[in-house]
C-alpha cells in the first residue's frame, strides 16, 4: 500500500467508527493531515486472506497530535507466563500509574477484571504529528511500562525451574554416579533425565 492508496482508505472511514488497518511501511508518510475526525488506525498486513496485527492497540489524533492506546485484554485460560495475569498486568497499570503522575505522556484509559479476563488499556500521548514517530513512541514507551512485570516474570520462571530441578534430584548424586546411572537407564526418559543431572553436576564442577 502507498501513500495515496493510504490516504483514500482513511477518507473512505470519514466518521466510521471501525479502526483502519495500514501497514507498518505506510506510517511514515502519514501526518495528522491525513486523518478526517474520528478515525482510528491499526497495525497490520493482509496476509494469505488473515490479517497480522503487529500491535494490540489504535492511534487516532487528539488537539492535533497522535495518540495511541493501547488494548491488554487478555483471558486467563490462555495465559502461560509464570506469575498470574492478575499480578502481570496489576504491575504493568501500576506502572503506567506512576509515569502519568510522573511525566504525564500516559494515562490509564481502562481497567476491569470479570474473573475470566482482564482488560486494560491506557494511552500514550505522544506529541508527534507524524503517524510513524507517534507510533515508534507509543511501541517504546509501552515496552518501558511491561519491564518490571516481565522482569519479575523472568525471575519467577528461574526460581521454579531451579526448583523443579532440586525436586527431580539434579545434583543429588556425584558425577561417577549419575555416568553409572546413564549407562543403566532403560527408558529414553531415564536416559535423558539421567544425562540432563549428569551435565548440571558436571558444569557444577
Amino acid at each position: 500500500m502507498n501513500k495515496e492508496e493510504a490516504r483514500a482508505l482513511l477518507s473512505a472511514r470519514d466518521g466510521i467508527e471501525d479502526s483502519v488497518f495500514l501497514p507498518p511501511n505506510t506510517l511514515d508518510s502519514l501526518t495528522v493531515d491525513d486523518f478526517p475526525p474520528n478515525t482510528f488506525v491499526e497495525i497490520g498486513a493482509l496476509k494469505d486472506g488473515i490479517m497480522h496485527i503487529e500491535w494490540s492497540g489504535r492511534l487516532y489524533c487528539e488537539n492535533g497530535c497522535f495518540v495511541g492506546e493501547a488494548d491488554y485484554t487478555w483471558t486467563r485460560k490462555y495465559w502461560y507466563e509464570p506469575i498470574g495475569l492478575q499480578q502481570y498486568l496489576d504491575l504493568v497499570k501500576r506502572s503506567v500509574e506512576v509515569r502519568q503522575k510522573k511525566y504525564g505522556d500516559v494515562r490509564l484509559t481502562d481497567f476491569e477484571d470479570d474473573g475470566a479476563f482482564i482488560q486494560l488499556s491506557f494511552a500514550v500521548l505522544t506529541g508527534e504529528k507524524n503517524l510513524g514517530r507517534a507510533y515508534d513512541v507509543v511501541r517504546r514507551i509501552s515496552s518501558e511500562l511491561e519491564e518490571v512485570a516481565d522482569q519479575l516474570s523472568a525471575e519467577v520462571g528461574v526460581q521454579i525451574a531451579a526448583i523443579a530441578a532440586r525436586v527431580s534430584g539434579w545434583g543429588a548424586s556425584s558425577v561417577e554416579a549419575l555416568v553409572q546411572t546413564i549407562g543403566e537407564a532403560t527408558t529414553p526418559d531415564d536416559k535423558g533425565r539421567s544425562l540432563k543431572s549428569y551435565v548440571v553436576a558436571y558444569l557444577r564442577l
